[in-house]
């Protein structure tokens, strides 16, 4: 394990922002992740683990040490349970899962980021969460050192959250997931449906692979690339609302919305566009032409301005719908 010095991390961060970090270092085992923790109590400086750094916003220079995660590996327990190592890529193992027979996660296809960081976030596309597959998240305790395995109900997942969103010194190892070894087609999402009924292929015939194309052309059409367009995925949460901010709501706009046990799901894309702000911004950041929830960079600035912009989309959706929307991305 080397220790870098003033390192910069555009290249390790998806919004590529110009921001550097005092100590930076990759680490490949759960030893190693050890040792780096015992450098930066050594220096008495912060530590941060970061995967693809596809859901993080450096909004200054990082004071500590950044520590890369590239812990990889797959243990398969039986036919519907395997272990992935936290370092591991997302969307790879959502193909191999597929490819092995492991159904289920077709929905969450191309999501960029690690196996590590999704049960942080909770990621979700088309319908489907990824707490719905998952049985175990292992992790190491950063301030003892000690290793702790939850069960899903300890993740207390949400939307969008889990235990492990405030519970920061919790470090992901590996995460169990329990699939499904009969296919388990589900196209119920509208936006999704909408897209396969667009084309000749038969519903009652779709396999798991092509819900899984199906899914990537379909995000790939909607969302800008990150590897050209620098973007963080969503960068605003959708909103969920209580029955009465919802009748608010609507007395301003109509809006499309999912009602599930009285609340509203409500696409804050939808008020984005309708704000005026989509394809918009500045020289350096803009709303994606694509997808009103993306924020694109072209890789020139800090990431106070990302977040500056962002507050003004946000303040302009509250006077315009008395609707405060939410930064998706964790800020750094």
């Amino acid at each position: 394990m080397r220790i870098e010095e003033n390192f910069p991390i555009k290249d390790l961060n998806s919004l590529r922002v110009n921001q550097f970090t005092k100590y930076f270092c990759s680490i490949k085992t759960i030893e190693e992740c050890k040792k780096a923790i015992e450098f930066s109590k050594a220096k008495d400086v912060p530590f941060l683990f970061i995967g693809a750094g596809s859901n993080v916003v450096f909004t200054s220079d990082y004071e500590g040490l950044l520590i890369r995660n590239n812990i990889l590996g797959r243990i398969e327990h039986d036919d519907k349970t395997v272990e992935i190592l936290s370092g591991e890529n997302w969307h790879e193992f959502v193909e191999w899962s597929l490819a092995n027979e492991r159904y289920g996660l077709e929905n969450l296809a191309l999501i960029p980021g690690t196996v590590g960081a999704s049960p942080i976030q909770n990621i979700g596309a088309y319908g489907k969460e990824v707490s719905t597959f998952i049985k175990e998240v292992k992790a190491i305790n950063t301030l003892t050192a000690k290793e702790k395995t939850f069960s899903k109900e300890d993740c207390k997942f949400g939307y969008r959250s889990s235990l492990f969103k405030n519970k920061k010194e919790y470090f992901i190892t590996s995460v169990v997931f329990e699939t499904s070894s009969d296919p388990c087609i589900d196209i119920s999402y509208d936006s999704l449906q909408k897209f396969i009924n667009a084309s000749s292929i038969e519903i009652e015939a779709l396999t798991p692979k092509e819900v899984f194309d199906y899914v990537s052309s379909l995000r790939r059409n909607v969302l800008p690339d990150h590897n050209i367009e620098f973007n963080a995925g969503s960068f605003f949460k959708n909103l969920i609302l209580e029955a009465d901010e919802f009748k608010k709501l609507t007395t301003i706009i109509k809006v499309p919305f999912y009602e599930n046990n009285s609340h509203y799901k409500i696409p804050s894309g939808f008020l984005i566009e309708k704000a005026g702000w989509k394809g918009k911004g500045l020289n350096n950041v803009k709303v994606s032409d694509k997808h009103s929830l993306v924020l694109t960079t072209n890789g020139n600035l800090g990431g106070k301005e990302v977040v500056t912009f962002a507050n003004s989309i946000i303040d302009d959706i509250y006077s315009k719908f008395k609707v405060k929307l939410e930064i998706e991305p964790t800020l750094i």
